[in-house]
């Protein structure tokens, strides 16, 4: 089935090193520079920012920009825009329309049940992809770290969907308002 999403069916060695080295290695200073930046906030203001009694919109509204990584589908750029209703401080439940373009050419929509804590948002996705060879059921698993600044959030973001046996990374950032 990878062979159909492509149309070659063969890939240059060149890109199945970029694919394996350069997602992880993305991943990884996305990961770090959360590190560097809550331990900047914390030293800055003087405590955590993981206080369980934060304010949070009720309602979010983001664009995505980002690129998702698969090793038979190579990569692409992807676009997209979220919506989350906050049940409470904790639980949050939204909606997500999201394509992707460059080697493969795919839809994603999806419905995020979130979990919050402090500035961290962790959700599983239950939706469908919808490429160039008909749908596909998928799962999304991600988490997010939210810098707020009045109104607005900016959030990395990481994904990985699963999707008929095969697992694409999916990294990037969100850009919010609370309504």
């Amino acid at each position: 089935m990878s062979d159909q999403r492509t149309g070659s069916g063969r890939h240059s060695t060149n890109s199945i090193l970029r694919s394996i080295f350069y997602g992880p290695t993305v991943c990884l200073g996305i990961l770090l520079s959360f590190g560097v930046a809550t331990a900047a906030s914390a030293q800055e203001t003087g405590h955590s920012g993981h206080e369980t009694g934060h304010a949070y919109h009720k309602n979010m509204l983001a664009g995505f920009f980002g690129f998702a990584f698969e090793g038979s589908r190579d990569e692409g750029v992807a676009l997209g825009i979220e919506y989350e209703r906050r049940l409470n401080a904790t639980w949050g439940i939204g909606a997500i329309a999201e394509h992707t373009f460059g080697d493969f050419d795919t839809w994603v929509y999806a419905v995020p049940l979130a979990y919050h804590n402090g500035p961290w948002k962790f959700y599983g996705a239950p939706g469908i992809e919808d490429g160039e060879h008909g749908s596909e059921s998928m799962f999304r698993l991600g988490v997010e770290y939210g810098f707020h600044r009045g109104n607005w959030e900016i959030s990395p973001q990481l994904d990985i969907d699963f999707v008929d046996g095969e697992e694409i990374l999916v990294i990037g950032l969100t850009f919010g308002r609370g309504l």
